[in-house]
């Protein structure tokens, strides 16, 4: 498990865990993230809504692809195995705000960014930052022509490449880096690892793999 942490202020420490196959499936009941507490997913359908966690509990359902919350102690996350995993977060007036982002091509042409920039705004956070995560290179993912020419026609030339055979293809990595651009959101890091050539991390797309990895955020106190 890869793990990044940011210090805000003087009370909070945030930490952001992107896991791998050694980590173990997250679609399963066994997954524990770290301190042996489960994070919070949603059931996610490629969209743009965002969901807003108050508190921990197990029993938690929204049809969502990107979870926001100021809580501390609430484990938030997404599951991946192509698409691009996200985590934003800034400082508002009563402390730190946090989401994870599930964009795969579908979320991001929806708006799933802008969204949670919106709702990042609300609770007055400013200094808005991203870590992106392993996901599906260039050189890897085909794309069907009429689809990318949708994504072209609302993220610009950038977003469009070739695959490793010469084929037309979609670079979910501009795309987001467009994306966050366009939301005056910063660039903190961003893994340059494709989980369809690295095997420390399962592919759908490449590999057919049903498992899927995890982004995880929480704010915790000092």
């Amino acid at each position: 498990m890869l793990t990044f942490h940011r210090r805000i202020g003087d009370r909070h420490l945030l930490r952001f865990s992107f896991s791998d196959r050694s980590d173990g499936d997250t679609r399963k009941a066994s997954f524990q993230f770290q301190d042996g507490k489960a994070p919070i997913f949603p059931h996610q359908v490629h969209g743009s809504d965002v969901s807003i966690v108050t508190e921990w509990g197990a029993h938690h359902k929204r049809e969502c692809d990107a979870l926001i919350t100021k809580a501390a102690a609430v484990p938030i996350g997404i599951r991946v195995a192509d698409c691009v995993p996200i985590a934003m977060y800034g400082s508002s007036p009563d402390g730190p705000v946090l989401a994870v982002v599930h964009a795969g091509w579908r979320g991001i042409r929806a708006g799933v960014v802008a969204k949670v920039v919106e709702h990042l705004g609300q609770f007055g956070c400013g200094g808005l930052r991203a870590i992106v995560g392993p996901h599906i290179s260039v050189e890897e993912y085909e794309f069907g022509s009429k689809d990318l020419s949708r994504v072209v026609g609302a993220l610009g030339e950038k977003v469009a490449g070739r695959t490793k055979d010469g084929k037309p293809a979609l670079n979910l990595r501009a795309a987001v880096e467009v994306t966050l651009e366009r939301n005056s959101v910063s660039l903190d890091h961003l893994l340059d690892r494709c989980t369809a050539q690295d095997l420390r991390y399962w592919s759908h797309r490449s590999r057919g793999d049903e498992e899927r990895f995890a982004l995880v955020g929480e704010i915790r106190l000092l």
